[in-house]
């Protein structure tokens, strides 16, 4: 019963990630994203990419990811137990 217990708790503290993408953004360019509803924004490395999270209309949130330098970086759109989606961000050369 104890490891149960233990094991939904461990289940329940976790993020629910509603999707998982990758993008490509040329140094300068920016990229933007629908990620739903959800809210709350965080990124690995600020140094790579500027990321904002904007309102689109009242149901759908626009995940805008600016590359500043050649490199590769996370960003979760969504936080505290929210739904979720996790960018794998590649910031290569202008083309």
């Amino acid at each position: 019963m104890r490891g149960a217990v233990l094991l939904f708790g461990i289940m329940t503290l976790g993020d629910p990630v509603v999707g998982e993408t990758a993008v490509d953004v040329p140094v300068g360019a920016t990229v933007s994203l629908d990620v739903g509803y959800a809210r709350g924004l965080q990124c690995d490395d600020l140094t790579i990419v500027r990321a904002e999270l904007r309102a689109a209309s009242p149901t759908s949130n626009h995940l805008d990811l600016t590359g500043l330098r050649v490199g590769r970086t996370l960003c979760r759109a969504g936080t505290l137990g929210t739904p979720s989606v996790l960018v794998h961000v590649n910031v290569t050369n202008k083309r």
